[in-house]
């Protein structure tokens, strides 16, 4: 039987509370949506293994990872996009060049091309495990997203203007993220719905940040967070509270999905 709505909810910053866990009232706000026959997704920028603590300590199991790069549905793979090779070999040698770090994100792992302080705060800053060094394994593996680490935004022209095959979203003080232009949450979501035949389900999303505008803009009905990006906000059909003032239980009683 199809699911009566799809809900996408991003990670920092809406699902997620300061500490990068999710509220017990939330994790009760998606059982109960779960068993209206509603389908809760992950929608994020964090790769799979970055995720793995919400899996367990809520009842989602379906998951749009890297921008939109890997869709798992129901624990089940449903669509995978790859960084060409070239690409990836000519970024980074730019971020050589300028002494960045750069991540390289596959289904299930995450690896940097080199040690740096900025890696270190990125990843402190959303409370995950610094990657290890495997510089070369662009050349081995089928790369999804990678990570450009730096803290100078005037660096961050340089990059668009001279990778316009990439689309480079910023979403901490510390890094990019990096996909293929043209990819996003919504281009994902588009995957999803086109593969699983469920065009005539609903959709909503909730977000905060830059990565997650498409998304909003994409869906049936976009929520934005109350502590999100003020573009976002104009995208949306809802505005909610923060996701530290249940943002996210406001929301989905206002669309009737709990």
């Amino acid at each position: 039987m199809n699911p009566k709505a799809l809900v996408f909810f991003d990670l920092d910053g809406t699902l997620l509370n300061k500490e990068s866990k999710v509220d017990t009232e939330v994790v009760e706000a998606l059982e109960q949506m779960k068993k209206n026959g509603n389908i809760p997704f992950i929608a994020t920028g964090r790769s799979p293994i970055e995720i793995q603590h919400v899996l367990k300590e809520t009842p989602i199991d379906s998951f749009i990872t890297l921008n939109g790069q890997y869709i798992v549905y129901e624990g089940k793979e449903v669509y995978r996009n790859r960084i060409p090779e070239k690409t990836l070999v000519n970024l980074k040698q730019a971020t050589e060049e300028r002494k960045f770090a750069l991540s390289f994100y596959t289904h299930d792992k995450i690896r940097a091309t080199r040690e740096t302080e900025v890696l270190k705060e990125a990843y402190q800053f959303i409370h995950a495990e610094v990657p290890s060094i495997h510089s070369t394994l662009h050349l081995e593996e089928e790369v999804l997203m990678a990570l450009v680490l730096n803290t100078d935004k005037t660096q961050d022209a340089y990059f668009k203007k001279n990778f316009p095959e990439l689309s480079f979203y910023r979403n901490t003080p510390y890094s990019m993220d990096t996909i293929p232009k043209g990819n996003s949450k919504a281009t994902g979501i588009t995957e999803l719905v086109k593969t699983l035949k469920f065009e005539s389900i609903p959709t909503f999303a909730f977000g905060d940040g830059s990565n997650d505008i498409e998304m909003v803009e994409h869906v049936d009905y976009g929520v934005a967070m109350g502590n999100g990006l003020a573009t976002l906000k104009e995208k949306a059909t809802y505005i909610t509270a923060s996701h530290v003032d249940g943002g996210i239980v406001e929301g989905l009683k206002y669309y009737d999905l709990i």
